[in-house]
């Protein structure tokens, strides 16, 4: 495999409908992207028993405790209204667009939620990656700009990526890989999550 190849160029958006799917203690997983962050500060591809940062789209549809393999964690409720996790013996309430970070090892545990939730789930090896999510919200005045080691997830609303002269739609719950080189733009009304993955 090519460098180029290896990495996630922002000209192939990440569709949510073509990603995998597969259970987790709280329901369903959509794996969105996963691997390494290169010194260079470039997302590269790689399998998840290799990865040292993975992102997904996860709902939560019982009471039930989880184990995550990556322990830097940030779970970010996107549909759905209030869920409560138990990290480390702590109560953490997880409100809509307010993402929740934390380090652990130990299982964490949620309560019974009244509906289905859905979750942005960004995890890391704390020894490699230091992982941030901020919510932005999209202006059609102002572009959002997704640089290297950053990916953009539309939360809500309706975007258009800007790769020089082209322009290509994104659907919600798609995600664009951002990059120093070719400076993606997102031009559009909604929110976007802007997942960071930084060197530890």
């Amino acid at each position: 495999m090519s460098e180029a190849q290896a990495t996630y160029a922002p000209e192939t958006i990440l569709e949510l409908s073509k990603s995998t799917k597969k259970q987790w203690e709280l329901g369903q997983v959509r794996l969105i992207a996963a691997g390494t962050l290169a010194d260079d500060g470039t997302l590269q591809r790689g399998g998840e028993a290799e990865a040292s940062w993975q992102v997904s789209i996860r709902s939560i549809e019982k009471e039930a405790s989880f184990t995550a393999t990556l322990p830097a964690q940030v779970i970010t409720l996107i549909a759905g209204d209030f869920v409560e996790l138990d990290v480390d013996g702590e109560q953490h309430g997880l409100e809509p667009l307010r993402p929740l970070k934390f380090t652990t090892e130990a299982p964490v545990g949620a309560s019974q939620p009244t509906e289905e939730l859905l979750t942005v789930y960004v995890a890391a090896d704390p020894q490699k990656v230091r992982p941030t999510v901020r919510i932005v919200e999209l202006s059609k005045k102002r572009e959002q700009y997704l640089f290297d080691g950053q990916l953009g997830i539309l939360l809500q609303g309706s975007a258009t990526l800007l790769l020089g002269e082209d322009q290509l739609p994104v659907n919600l719950r798609d995600t664009v890989a951002g990059s120093d080189v070719q400076e993606p733009r997102i031009s559009g009304r909604g929110v976007m999550a802007v997942v960071s993955f930084d060197l530890a």
